[in-house]
């Protein structure tokens, strides 16, 4: 059966909905239905996300980077749906009906994918810059506005409610909005059902949401070395397990190696695209941008007037909307808005150069780098101190090259396959625990084989250190200078040597030499 015939026929949905079909380069079709799907679809918070882009500056370096966040919502409502029905099967195969607590099983199913499709709209222009330096940094912003899932379900709330709600009696979808709410809030929903169905979406290893933007991205920037994820084998080796007061997601044994390989894949998206070298010079120029356009053009009380009702003037932000704002200043201005715009919009030349290699701390060294890798990744006040130190002993360095503090940028970037709240969920402190469950299926039973900490069987966990220079003050020959100075600082102001790693192998082909001149002696 095909995957359209699949959708179509699907008893979660009724005979006479009516089904429009989208070419995708990823998944070749989506589909989405007219009677429910599509006057989302056509809504401002939908629509809008055209002229938002994926990737924010990546474009820059990949030109084929031009996709945006509305391809990317179509992609993640339909790997849902398709992943919201295989487990709605297999929980009412395995524990009937009632386990679905009183949702009917097509609510869960079209809230699924609805909440796949409405994911992103809180974001604004620039992404993930624009939640950083006028969410985050702008000091301005209220709580409950605090990022783009909490603007996102307020927008729904003001804009989208009351058509869902119409909606929902008029198709028979009962608790259609309430479940889509539930699955998009950030706080865990109540019922240990409908975790399961959020799951699918985000806080899981292996949501739609990472799998769609991996594959989608590694497309469209020409990675594509790094999409070759097997999402199918992942889902369809996927079951929810009932355990005591939750459901638990097991994945079979036998997709273990799909796993690892979806790990890799991601934090080599990570490493390779989304921290580019050009890129992350490019990212901190848009910074500088947002930064000094915050008051100019009010960005975050666009932001705090969604509070009083008043979403629209938010709504603006797009891509679209800043470009046409930065190619302004670049043409006529001659601030400093105006040289940074042109920077981005017309040179493509960002102000700071990467120079020499970058040293790359790995987890898989051993317990001292692990440790200091997640003191970097969680201790903003060690990691600011550490870039301190590093930046000290790189412009010592090259003290008489004429190059001072305000010439050297120092960057530091952590990659973890897993989100930092599922890494360490709850701040405490205690020891990082990220659990795989591993078993095995046998009719209607499923087995639990073991739980896998994934720390211990090799996590791609990293940090990537990195200097920049000045473009002015760039010369081949500091290459070396600063890689050597580079290493050097970090291993100093981390307390790192290789002693562990070298003791190790030396022990090991100790062993192996005793191990072949007993073989020979025989």
């Amino acid at each position: 059966m095909t995957l359209l015939s699949l959708i179509h026929s699907s008893k979660y949905f009724p005979l006479m909905f009516t089904w429009k079909i989208v070419s995708d380069p990823i998944y070749n079709y989506v589909t989405f239905n007219k009677e429910v799907e599509e006057p989302v679809v056509n809504s401002i918070l939908l629509q809008r996300l055209r002229y938002i882009l994926q990737l924010q500056t990546a474009h820059l370096v990949y030109p084929g980077a031009m996709h945006s966040r509305f391809q990317h919502s179509l992609g993640v409502m339909h790997l849902s749906g398709i992943v919201a029905q295989d487990y709605t099967d297999k929980i009412i195969a395995l524990y009937g009906e009632s386990a679905l607590e009183g949702f009917p099983a097509r609510s869960l199913v079209e809230a699924t994918r609805l909440a796949g499709l409405l994911h992103d709209v809180g974001h604004a222009a620039f992404g993930h810059a624009f939640e950083e330096m006028v969410l985050w940094r702008s000091g301005k912003i209220p709580p409950e506005l605090s990022n783009h899932e909490r603007i996102g379900v307020r927008l729904i709330e003001q804009l989208l409610e009351d058509t869902l709600l119409k909606l929902e009696k008029i198709h028979d979808f009962p608790h259609l909005t309430e479940i889509l709410l539930e699955l998009l809030r950030e706080r865990e929903p109540g019922s240990k059902i409908l975790n399961v169905y959020r799951w699918i979406i985000k806080d899981s290893l292996y949501p739609t949401d990472i799998v769609d933007f991996l594959k989608r991205d590694s497309y469209y920037t020409g990675a594509s070395e790094y999409g070759y994820i097997h999402h199918e084998r992942l889902y369809i080796n996927t079951y929810p397990l009932e355990a005591r007061d939750n459901y638990i997601l097991v994945l079979d044994r036998t997709a273990w190696g799909e796993f690892r390989e979806y790990m890799v894949a991601k934090a080599g998206m990570y490493e390779h695209v989304y921290y580019h070298s050009v890129n992350r010079a490019f990212d901190r120029v848009l910074n500088d941008i947002l930064a000094k356009m915050e008051s100019t053009y009010n960005l975050s009380e666009r932001v705090t007037m969604i509070s009083t009702g008043n979403p629209y003037p938010y709504l603006e932000l797009t891509d679209v909307f800043m470009y046409k704002l930065m190619m302004d200043h670049a043409l006529y201005a001659n601030d400093d808005i105006g040289r940074l715009c042109r920077t981005i919009m017309i040179d493509r030349k960002p102000p700071y150069r990467r120079v020499g290699r970058e040293y790359i701390l790995y987890a898989s060294k051993g317990l001292t780098y692990l440790k200091e890798l997640l003191k970097l990744m969680f201790d903003q006040m060690y990691r600011q101190r550490v870039q301190n130190l590093i930046l000290e002993e790189v412009v010592s360095a090259v003290k008489d090259k004429n190059i001072g503090y305000e010439d050297v940028w120092i960057d530091i970037l952590d990659i973890s396959p897993v989100s930092k709240s599922v890494l360490i969920p709850d701040g405490s402190g205690k020891r990082p625990y990220i659990r795989l469950y591993l078993g095995k299926k046998s009719g209607r039973e499923i087995t639990l084989d073991r739980e896998v900490d994934l720390l211990e069987e090799g996590l791609p966990l990293m940090v990537i250190f990195r200097a920049y220079i000045a473009r002015e003050k760039y010369d081949v020959e500091l290459e070396p200078i600063i890689s050597k100075a580079l290493e050097s600082s970090i291993e100093s102001t981390l307390g790192l040597t290789r002693r562990e790693y070298d003791e190790a192998l030396k022990t090991l082909f100790q062993h192996m030499d005793s191990i072949e001149h007993k073989s020979m002696t025989m």
